[in-house]
């Protein structure tokens, strides 16, 4: 079996270091990560990495030492990204001159040093497992996403069922970029419950000027406008007897007729139906037209809730952090404490609620590492005071964690968790007799 493309990281600063490694894990990018650039060339000797990523900056030598190390013997260094702060960049210049693919200054946006990655090694990104990461990180998600591509490619209406909040809407426009693939073809969307059925009706199908009340001006309906694109029916259940008629004609006979007119006008449009009830149910209890039913029912997926697709909770969350970082420019950090606690909650209000919770977090919290607390836990599930925490106490609390549940992990293996962790085993050492750890007898 052919082994996956690996990154190498070298970077000494603890909470840059975690920052890399969630954002490639996002990535779906193997990387292997070092503190010391000594440890780094060992790897290097012993396989091949598909990139390097290094701060100049280390604690054992630098960068640049680093680099020439590989060159001196007689390796070929793979494509290599240096981090520079701004006393460092005539360095960086240097190792350009000495074959280094690019460097990036301090700070800067991960987006940005993942372009240049993209650029210098394309083959990280390329999709080693069963669908890629767009959708979710869960084996339901990463197939829902090749069921969306193999759709897309027909010409086929799209009904997706799932709860409030569980990003329908997100799928329908990941379905409509699909369907829409070298085309410019719209994507218009609207929320069926949220209107009046008069109004609901002007805006899918339009009007003459002076056909009701308040209809100063023609104006094209959505089925119109998003001709050659995709018109999204949101909570399509909730639409009364009369309108689901007026849908059924059109759906079937792919043509609309514009309150107030007698002209009948064809239209060529995708549409993807979107609802949180149940429609056999609904077809059952005479609520929902059976014949609708079948029209819209043609192709079907469903997205189930957070609670029970828990891997995706943290790929979520971590991808909220990083659209945070780059709005703000304010750097946050998981802990795994708090990793735990998150995928631990049911999140009733799905990806919207565990957004806002996120997003409030990241605003309120006065440091840059992320506890339990600022989620809303309180007791053993949180950090210590960790309000009080600065974020050095903060680091050295995730630390000695981390080597604990590593260590057990391994059974206290010293070889095995030091190199899962990506230190030496004296420098594993060094840490245990830190923070007292030994093995219990």
């Amino acid at each position: 079996m052919t082994e996956s493309p690996r990154l190498c990281l070298v970077e000494d600063d603890a909470i840059m270091r975690a920052s890399l490694c969630q954002r490639f894990k996002l990535e779906s990018i193997d990387c292997d990560c070092f503190i010391h650039a000594g440890e780094a060339v060992d790897a290097l000797a012993q396989r091949d990495y598909a990139a390097l990523i290094s701060d100049i900056r280390l604690p054992d030598m630098s960068g640049e030492q680093l680099y020439a190390r590989l060159l001196e013997a007689g390796q070929l260094p793979p494509p290599t990204i240096f981090i520079t702060g701004y006393g460092t960049i005539d360095q960086a210049v240097r190792l350009l001159k000495l074959g280094a693919s690019d460097y990036i200054t301090k700070p800067f946006d991960l987006d940005d040093l993942l372009l240049k990655l993209r650029e210098v090694s394309p083959s990280l990104f390329e999709d080693m497992h069963e669908g890629s990461a767009e959708l979710g990180v869960s084996l339901v998600m990463r197939q829902l996403k090749n069921t969306l591509d193999r759709l897309a490619a027909h010409r086929v209406d799209l009904l997706i069922t799932g709860e409030s909040g569980v990003g329908k809407e997100y799928a329908a426009r990941y379905f409509a970029r699909r369907c829409n693939k070298g085309d410019a073809g719209p994507f218009i969307a609207i929320n069926c419950a949220a209107l009046p059925e008069d109004l609901l009706e002007a805006e899918l199908f339009g009007h003459e000027k002076g056909a009701f009340t308040g209809a100063t001006k023609s104006r094209r309906g959505m089925f119109e406008q998003a001709s050659g694109g995709v018109l999204f029916l949101d909570e399509v259940g909730e639409t009364s007897p009369r309108m689901q008629a007026k849908l059924l004609r059109t759906i079937q006979e792919r043509v609309v007729q514009p309150i107030g007119s007698e002209q009948i006008i064809p239209v060529d449009v995708r549409l993807v139906y979107a609802t949180n009830r149940d429609l056999k149910a609904m077809v059952d209890r005479g609520e929902f037209r059976e014949d609708l039913y079948f029209r819209v029912n043609v192709a079907h997926v469903h997205i189930p809730p957070l609670r029970e697709r828990k891997e995706d909770i943290l790929w979520l969350t971590h991808r909220i952090v990083d659209n945070y970082f780059h709005q703000h420019k304010a750097r946050r950090l998981i802990l795994p404490l708090t990793e735990r606690y998150l995928e631990a909650q049911p999140w009733p209000g799905n990806l919207r609620e565990l957004a806002n919770a996120v997003e409030r977090a990241c605003i309120l919290s006065p440091q840059e590492v992320l506890g339990p607390r600022e989620f809303g836990a309180t007791g053993e599930e949180s950090l210590p005071a960790s309000e009080q925490l600065s974020l050095k106490e903060a680091m050295e609390h995730y630390e000695e964690r981390l080597l604990r549940e590593t260590l057990q992990h391994h059974e206290w293996r010293i070889a095995e968790t030091a190199e899962s962790i990506g230190i030496s085993r004296k420098n594993l050492w060094e840490k245990m007799k830190r923070y007292g750890i030994s093995q219990p007898e």
